[in-house]
């Protein structure tokens, strides 16, 4: 029921970061060993391999040059996620959603959704953010790095972080260097993007800026028309560093986003058979965000502040279509204000002590205005109306200490206090035309929660850890009016929901720095999945009854990432994941909406496995090509009744085993300032179904709506750094 915009992930320049990053102009001269990565994942500055958690990084620059872009093509070979900038968001069917984290599943915890006709800002399991700010925008051009937590992060992070972390830094203001990067990219589907960025230092070591844009345009992929994204956006950052003890970082952005829908739907009828129904309704949307931000570093003497404020509006107007099975439908979404403030102030330790440690204090406020009709098409019919007000207040409090009880073991414990306040008030009208309501002290509720983390780490040998960690995460609930099953409008109240998680893991470097080997394996128990959309009236499609079903969610897996530089100029990597998601206790009441207690749409095993080398043709210039082979085993599209699954659907909604294959190679010339790039995503052009919406026509006989993968396609992109 819904497919929108959230921004297009677009990036310039880079993949992990494997190798030295060296400025414009300079040769980079490969040791043939692996390089160490410096992050910043757990609030301090350390390496990827010294950090006691699952964590992945990708470099902006090879981003580029395989031809990723989309958030979701950015983490398609990080084990144990999937998913990317939210394109999808409950009830909304085009125009976008001021949450992007809402797209991610990391180690089969889905996003949340809100309920009934709440469309936005619903505290996502996972988090995104964008230079310190909690979804915080501009994240898809003018790239440094992508860092990748998984597990829960409250102890180090702020609201959301109970899967995990997507920490993505752009590139800061450089104090010395004039200079900027350019990007031309064209590809398939009519894609167009350009992307800029110049840094300007205006005070030598003290003062710089640096102003960056991108404009990204396609068309759909089964839709010309209807699928067609559009996102321009910039950025302005200034950069002041008076002394050695003190910087100050100020910030801007803005974008605006367009997306369309409709236009064609697919449908499955009979198995695996996919026909495209095209329709001249087309939906439209549009969205804007404005971003105002700091970030305020001061070294008191053994102890470091930071101080993070950030403002972010967003604004949509949107009208999105369905058509091909019933429910068809128009949706209008109008959000006239969606205002956030967030503010986190942090203290911490010096690095290198046998203690370190960092404590703050965190701060989320949002308030929201929004309406949400849905009418029935072609009968005109109201299936419901929603005027929604609601506001948001959090404060968090939140500490984390590493204590070295030896030279080659620590402890780290980590706290974390939360409390969250929700008002809603709400008319909600339902299909039978009854009004109910939301007003003063119905719609709010307040929700306490204390989370934690333990873990302890030890160093086989200086390039060989062990590790193992309890910690635990929350989402806040909320209170809403929905659709029930009589088709008449009732108050849903959700509580709140804490995940624990439980992980052994080991980081390793063999052969002299030429083989890094680093796995994990973890148990998730979820306290309620809030399994949002779901019609809890299938046997009347034509007035179709939405609503949100809580349920206790089991995961466990395991994660390995392998990387080897066999050889001068070439690396082989290899990423495998297994995830075994399943509901534990389905309410009694909705337990015949689901046939088995699979979590649709986690694929149980991933895998990829890729090839890397450079050839130095002299003279500055140089050919590096990269092939991948990426393996998704089968797994389940959509979710059965009880009545369809005894009837033979479970086909309709299976999902084989794939393999998709990618190829891109870059020729750089002038040491590197200048590069050309070509690639080919999905070369063989395997399509399979992701999302899958079942009806039943006949007893035994069924037709379905799907949302297939990616097609081929290909691109050509140049870049310059001058």
């Amino acid at each position: 029921m819904s497919a929108s915009l959230a921004g297009c992930c677009l990036a310039p320049p880079a993949f992990a970061q494997e190798k030295p990053v060296a400025d414009a102009g300079t040769t980079v001269v490969d040791t043939g060993q692996i390089q160490d990565i410096i992050v910043t994942a757990e609030r301090r500055t350390s390496t990827a391999q010294k950090t006691a958690a699952a964590v992945s990084t990708r470099d902006g620059e090879d981003l580029t040059k395989q031809g990723r872009y989309a958030l979701s093509q950015i983490l398609e070979n990080v084990p144990g996620i999937s998913g990317g900038a939210a394109e999808n968001t409950n009830g909304a069917i085009t125009g976008g959603t001021d949450n992007p984290a809402t797209g991610l599943t990391i180690r089969g915890i889905q996003a949340n959704a809100g309920t009934g006709g709440s469309v936005t800002s619903t505290p996502a399991t996972a988090a995104i953010y964008t230079d310190g700010v909690y979804n915080g925008i501009g994240s898809s051009y003018d790239i440094e790095r992508i860092e990748v937590l998984r597990g829960p992060q409250g102890t180090l992070y702020g609201r959301s972080a109970t899967s995990g972390v997507v920490a993505i830094h752009t590139r800061n203001p450089d104090l010395n260097d004039l200079g900027g990067d350019l990007l031309a990219h064209v590809g398939s589907y009519d894609l167009t993007q350009f992307s800029g960025a110049l840094n300007i230092p205006l005070i030598e070591d003290k003062l710089a800026i640096r102003v960056s844009g991108n404009r990204y345009e396609r068309d759909g992929y089964d839709s010309a028309v209807g699928g067609y994204r559009k996102t321009t956006e910039g950025r302005i950052k200034l950069l002041y560093k008076p002394t050695e003890t003190f910087s100050a970082l100020l910030g801007f952005a803005v974008q605006y986003n367009q997306a369309n829908s409709g236009g064609v739907s697919i449908t499955q009828q009979p198995v695996n058979h996919y026909e495209a129904i095209t329709d001249d309704d087309i939906g439209h949307g549009k969205n804007h965000f404005y971003q105002w931000w700091g970030e305020f570093n001061l070294d008191l003497g053994g102890v470091k502040l930071t101080y993070v404020p950030a403002y972010k509006t967003w604004n949509a107007t949107n009208l999105g279509i369905a058509r091909g099975t019933p429910p068809e439908f128009d949706q209008t979404i109008v959000t006239p204000i969606d205002n956030f403030l967030t503010q986190e102030l942090r203290l911490g330790s010096q690095d290198g002590g046998k203690l370190t440690w960092q404590t703050g204090l965190f701060y989320y406020y949002n308030n929201l205005h929004d309406s949400n009709q849905l009418v029935l098409s072609p009968s005109g019919i109201q299936a419901f109306r929603s005027e929604t007000h609601k506001r948001t207040n959090n404060v968090g409090v939140f500490g984390e200490a590493t204590y070295a009880i030896a030279d080659s073991t620590r402890l780290t414990a980590g706290l974390r206090y939360d409390y969250t306040r929700v008002r809603t008030e709400q008319d909600y009208t339902s299909i039978t035309g009854e009004t109910k309501s939301l007003v003063g002290d119905q719609g709010l509720r307040t929700f306490k929660n204390v989370t934690y983390k333990a873990r302890i780490e030890h160093d086989l040998t200086p390039a060989n850890m062990l590790y193992a960690s309890i910690s635990s995460g929350f989402s806040p609930g909320e209170v809403a009016v929905t659709t029930d099953v009589t088709l008449a409008p009732v108050v849903v109240k959700l509580d709140s929901q804490t995940l624990t998680a439980y992980e052994i893991g080991s980081k390793n470097r063999f052969l002299g720095n030429r083989l890094q080997v680093n796995g994990a394996v973890y148990y998730n128990d979820y306290g309620g999945y809030q399994t949002a959309g779901i019609n809890v009236t299938p046997d009347t499609p034509e007035t179709p009854t939405f609503n949100t079903i809580v349920a206790p969610v089991r995961v466990y897996g395991a994660e390995l990432e392998m990387l080897a530089k066999p050889w001068v100029n070439g690396q082989i990597g290899v990423n495998l994941a297994y995830t075994h998601a399943r509901y534990h206790d389905i309410p009694e009441a909705y337990a015949e909406l689901f046939s088995n207690n699979v979590i649709s749409g986690t694929i149980p095993f991933v895998g990829n496995a890729w090839i890397e080398h450079r050839v130095e043709l002299g003279g500055g210039t140089g050919l590096s090509a990269r092939a991948e082979v990426i393996y998704h085993s089968s797994f389940q599209s959509g979710r059965m009744t009880d009545d369809q699954a005894n009837d033979g659907a479970e086909p309709y909604v299976h999902t084989s085993d794939k393999v998709l294959g990618n190829l891109s190679a870059t020729f750089s010339f002038a040491d590197g300032r200048y590069a050309i790039t070509g690639y080919v995503r999905n070369i063989t052009d395997t399509r399979y179904k992701t999302l899958t919406g079942l009806q039943t026509t006949a007893p035994g006989q069924f037709i379905s709506t799907v949302d297939l993968s990616d097609p081929r396609t290909w691109g050509i992109n140049a870049t310059a750094r001058f």
